[in-house]
């Protein structure tokens, strides 16, 4: 098997691992199960104007619900090609301190192999949201580049005069 069947093999156990973990947790997890793009939790789509996948959280998200929409951001990364992502982080309050050290050791490395390279955010309105981010932020891997704006306009025009 090839090293890149073998990720999506990967990628597909995780998430299906999380969507068992999501089905039994809570109504809102139960409905961004059924629509990544419009539920209680945050909104995930293609933005190909930029292009980019774009995060805009809606509120407090759970470990699981957090990772499952991360793990989702890896396969539309991979599925269209894209190097971009674009987060509205405006209403984040947090990330637990776990999800920080999965997100920056796990999640990063995979995402860059899936062909991330830029991430743009709307820094959180809330202290602990700001902090989450900063931590991740400092120790994001190589080859990614990870920068915090206070408009949204800001970072998506960021991203737009970044090269794919």
């Amino acid at each position: 098997m090839s090293s890149g069947n073998q990720q999506t093999t990967a990628g597909n156990e995780r998430i299906q691992q999380l969507q068992k973990r999501l089905a039994v947790e809570s109504g809102d997890s139960a409905q961004l199960l059924k629509d990544i793009e419009n539920n209680p939790i945050c909104s995930v789509s293609v933005d190909h104007t930029v292009p980019c996948i774009v995060v805009a959280w809606k509120r407090y998200a759970t470990s699981n619900q957090l990772r499952f929409v991360q793990e989702k951001v890896i396969d539309l990364l991979a599925r269209h090609g894209l190097s971009k992502l674009l987060g509205d982080d405006t209403v984040l309050p947090t990330i637990h301190r776990e999800d920080q050290f999965w997100l920056v050791s796990d999640w990063m490395p995979r995402a860059a192999a899936a062909g991330l390279r830029s991430i743009a955010s709307k820094t959180p309105a809330s202290h602990f949201g700001k902090v989450s981010l900063d931590n991740i932020r400092s120790a994001v891997c190589a080859g990614v580049s990870m920068r915090s704006f206070g408009d949204i306009a800001e970072a998506r025009q960021w991203l737009q005069g970044l090269q794919p």
